[in-house]
Protein backbone atom coordinates (compact mmCIF):
# COMPACT_ATOMS: atom_id res chain seq x y z
CA UNK A 1 0.00 0.00 0.00
CA UNK A 2 2.54 2.44 0.68
CA UNK A 3 4.84 1.94 -2.58
CA UNK A 4 1.29 2.70 -4.70
CA UNK A 5 1.20 5.78 -1.95
CA UNK A 6 4.26 6.90 -3.04
CA UNK A 7 3.62 6.40 -6.35
CA UNK A 8 0.75 8.72 -6.07
CA UNK A 9 2.36 11.46 -3.91
CA UNK A 10 5.06 11.80 -6.72
CA UNK A 11 2.53 11.94 -9.62
CA UNK A 12 0.28 14.56 -7.84
CA UNK A 13 4.17 16.46 -6.96
CA UNK A 14 4.93 16.05 -10.75
CA UNK A 15 1.04 17.48 -12.17
CA UNK A 16 1.95 20.12 -9.47
CA UNK A 17 5.36 21.39 -10.66
CA UNK A 18 3.90 21.00 -13.91
CA UNK A 19 1.20 23.29 -13.84
CA UNK A 20 3.31 25.67 -11.80
CA UNK A 21 6.38 25.43 -14.62
CA UNK A 22 3.67 25.98 -17.33
CA UNK A 23 0.66 28.21 -15.63
CA UNK A 24 1.31 31.27 -18.34
CA UNK A 25 0.36 29.53 -21.44
CA UNK A 26 -3.43 27.15 -22.10
CA UNK A 27 -3.31 23.78 -20.03
CA UNK A 28 -5.42 21.05 -20.86
CA UNK A 29 -5.94 18.09 -18.89
CA UNK A 30 -4.77 15.59 -21.76
CA UNK A 31 -1.78 17.03 -22.17
CA UNK A 32 -0.90 17.20 -17.75
CA UNK A 33 -1.90 13.77 -17.65
CA UNK A 34 0.57 13.00 -21.14
CA UNK A 35 3.02 15.01 -18.70
CA UNK A 36 3.24 11.84 -16.44
CA UNK A 37 2.12 9.23 -18.44
CA UNK A 38 -1.11 8.85 -17.19
CA UNK A 39 -4.37 8.71 -18.13
CA UNK A 40 -6.92 11.60 -18.45
CA UNK A 41 -9.23 9.78 -15.61
CA UNK A 42 -6.47 9.05 -13.39
CA UNK A 43 -5.18 12.47 -13.56
CA UNK A 44 -8.56 13.75 -12.36
CA UNK A 45 -8.40 10.97 -9.00
CA UNK A 46 -5.11 11.95 -8.28
CA UNK A 47 -6.29 15.60 -7.69
CA UNK A 48 -9.47 14.37 -6.05
CA UNK A 49 -7.62 12.72 -3.73
CA UNK A 50 -4.95 14.21 -2.97
CA UNK A 51 -6.68 18.23 -3.10
CA UNK A 52 -9.65 17.63 -3.14
CA UNK A 53 -10.55 19.41 -6.82
CA UNK A 54 -10.17 19.10 -10.09
CA UNK A 55 -7.31 19.43 -12.12
CA UNK A 56 -9.11 22.77 -13.34
CA UNK A 57 -9.93 23.69 -10.13
CA UNK A 58 -6.03 23.75 -8.81
CA UNK A 59 -4.96 25.22 -12.31
CA UNK A 60 -7.29 28.59 -11.78
CA UNK A 61 -6.22 28.67 -7.99
CA UNK A 62 -2.88 28.71 -8.89
CA UNK A 63 -3.39 31.12 -11.29
CA UNK A 64 -5.42 33.56 -9.39
CA UNK A 65 -2.47 33.25 -6.25
CA UNK A 66 -0.07 34.51 -8.70
CA UNK A 67 -2.13 36.98 -10.03
CA UNK A 68 -3.01 38.10 -6.55
CA UNK A 69 0.67 38.07 -6.11
CA UNK A 70 1.45 40.64 -9.43
CA UNK A 71 -1.66 42.91 -8.56
CA UNK A 72 0.57 43.66 -4.59
CA UNK A 73 3.95 43.21 -6.20
CA UNK A 74 3.83 44.81 -9.78
CA UNK A 75 2.08 48.30 -11.20
CA UNK A 76 1.31 46.24 -14.36
CA UNK A 77 -1.96 46.82 -16.07
CA UNK A 78 -4.87 44.55 -14.64
CA UNK A 79 -4.92 43.27 -18.41
CA UNK A 80 -1.07 42.27 -18.24
CA UNK A 81 -1.72 40.71 -15.01
CA UNK A 82 -4.38 38.63 -16.40
CA UNK A 83 -2.35 38.05 -19.71
CA UNK A 84 0.74 36.71 -17.26
CA UNK A 85 -1.17 34.89 -15.28
CA UNK A 86 -2.95 32.42 -18.79
CA UNK A 87 -6.42 34.02 -17.44
CA UNK A 88 -7.07 36.02 -20.94
CA UNK A 89 -9.45 38.72 -21.14
CA UNK A 90 -9.57 41.51 -18.60
CA UNK A 91 -13.17 40.44 -18.23
CA UNK A 92 -12.93 36.85 -17.43
CA UNK A 93 -9.90 38.07 -14.88
CA UNK A 94 -12.44 40.23 -13.41
CA UNK A 95 -14.97 37.79 -12.94
CA UNK A 96 -13.20 34.72 -11.84
CA UNK A 97 -10.89 36.96 -9.40
CA UNK A 98 -14.41 39.16 -7.67
CA UNK A 99 -15.64 35.03 -7.83
CA UNK A 100 -12.86 33.85 -5.76
CA UNK A 101 -11.59 36.90 -4.07
CA UNK A 102 -15.02 39.18 -3.28
CA UNK A 103 -13.58 42.14 -4.95
CA UNK A 104 -12.36 43.04 -8.29
CA UNK A 105 -8.64 42.75 -9.12
CA UNK A 106 -7.90 47.24 -9.32
CA UNK A 107 -9.53 47.10 -5.34
CA UNK A 108 -7.34 44.41 -4.73
CA UNK A 109 -4.82 46.05 -5.47
CA UNK A 110 -5.94 49.85 -3.79
CA UNK A 111 -6.54 47.88 -0.65
CA UNK A 112 -3.64 46.08 -0.78
CA UNK A 113 -1.36 49.52 -1.31
CA UNK A 114 -3.53 51.16 1.30
CA UNK A 115 -2.58 48.94 3.83
CA UNK A 116 0.88 48.98 2.78
CA UNK A 117 1.24 52.78 3.18
CA UNK A 118 -0.57 52.16 6.69
CA UNK A 119 2.24 50.04 7.67
CA UNK A 120 5.02 52.38 6.26
CA UNK A 121 3.49 55.10 8.29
Amino acid sequence: QSGRNKDSDDKIKMLMVYIHEHFQEPIYVEQLAQAVHISKRACFRLFQENLHMTPVEYIRSYRLQKACQLLTNSKEPITQVACNCGLGSSSYFGKIFREKVGCSPMEYRKKWHDSNKIRQQ
